[in-house]
């Protein structure tokens, strides 16, 4: 399979004259604004190399390739390369390699503000109190990337009709996770 998509997303929200002027305790959600655009390509594909020999019921591997170009962070490739293998027709085992992306959503990036009211415990103090924070989107994300590995047994035995059970093992390291500490995380971290 191959193919090419461009996509394109833009965020507007118009908020209350009182939301602006941060009338309120909590809330006072800005204005946004904001778009960016995707184009995409791709290929995939499987290749069958064993069928109903003495060795394999089946082997095959498959394997894809993305392209990516966003507006707002640039290029990237993802792929992912994988291998499934049937000895006899009760098991069958799998294994996938990949690298893998989340981009930047619209509010992760064009997020204008909105106040946040937290409860952290003040290990300066043992008190629990509120915190009055503000939290906005960033521009200069990049997406996150990840390698992953997965390993896997499926087990479907002829004399349990419709019974299948999978076993895998998995391992992510992600790098560059967007994502923010919260308010008690960086009041431990300052007193630790």
């Amino acid at each position: 399979a191959l193919g090419i998509e461009h996509r394109y997303e833009r965020i507007t929200s118009i908020n209350t004259p009182d939301d602006e002027a941060q009338l309120w305790l909590t809330g006072n959600y800005r204005n946004n604004f904001g778009q960016y655009s995707v184009t995409e390509g791709y290929l995939e594909t499987v290749i069958p190399l064993a069928k109903d020999t003495a060795w394999a019921r089946s082997l095959d591997i498959n394997a894809a390739v993305r392209a990516t170009d966003y507006t707002t962070s640039g290029y990237v490739t993802t792929w992912k390369l994988g291998a499934t293998w049937q000895p006899i027709p009760d098991i069958r085992f799998r294994a996938t390699r990949s690298r893998d992306i989340r981009a930047p959503n619209l509010y992760d990036l064009f997020l204008s503000g909105t106040n946040t009211i937290s409860p952290i415990d003040d290990p300066f103090t043992g008190q629990r109190v509120f915190y009055r924070g503000f939290a906005t989107g960033n521009v200069n994300l990049k997406p996150e990337k990840a390698q992953t590995t997965e390993v896997g047994l499926v087990w479907q035995p002829d004399f349990i009709p419709g019974f299948q059970a999978s076993v895998d093992y998995y391992r992510i390291g992600v790098r560059g996770a967007i994502t923010a500490l919260s308010s008690q995380q960086v009041e431990d971290l300052c007193y630790f």
